[in-house]
């Protein structure tokens, strides 16, 4: 085997390394400043992929959100706003009755999510009396009182991780 030289990117003086894999010349000043630099890089790269890795509450409720709010917006593609009956909107949104921000608890309920126009939707707050008589002729007073108590019941819920993951694998 030729032994060849290099020159440490240290100390700039030239060496014959021990192994063809070492960096640094044999001083240790050189061996550890590559240590420091190798750290340093491992310690960045383990940052960024942490930083990747956790997200906030708010972060994994809106990808949830995003997921089964399309889901909602597919199902009813057909139909008309849940609210005015309107079926020339040119946006289309998955409205809550009972608002996701209030009743955190129905926010991935089926029958609390229907399509509603943006109008409704984003400019009459929800349009919140005709929606719950849309909702009456679509699913029953039955099923809209139930779930009226089932909002009171769980206004306050927090979602854990593995909810927002089951949520948005069922719905995707």
């Amino acid at each position: 085997m030729k032994s060849t030289t290099r020159k440490c990117k240290y100390c700039l003086e030239r060496y014959t390394p021990k192994y063809s894999t070492t960096e640094p010349c044999p001083k240790y000043d050189c061996r550890l400043k590559h240590l420091e630099a190798n750290t340093a890089k491992i310690n960045k790269a383990n940052k960024a992929k942490a930083k990747g890795d956790i997200k906030s509450y708010a972060q994994r409720l809106g990808e949830a959100k995003k997921v089964f709010q399309k889901w909602i917006r597919l199902r009813d593609k057909d139909k008309p706003c849940i609210s005015c009956g309107s079926v020339s909107s040119t946006v289309w949104d998955g409205g809550h009755y009972k608002k996701a921000e209030i009743y955190s608890g129905v926010v991935f309920h089926e029958n609390n999510v229907h399509l509603q126009c943006g109008k409704c939707n984003r400019f009459l707050g929800g349009n919140e009396l005709n929606y719950r008589d849309g909702l009456i002729a679509k699913i029953g007073e039955q099923a809209v009182i139930e779930l009226e108590k089932l909002a009171d019941t769980t206004r306050m819920k927090r979602y854990t991780n593995e909810e927002f993951e089951q949520i948005k694998l069922k719905y995707k």
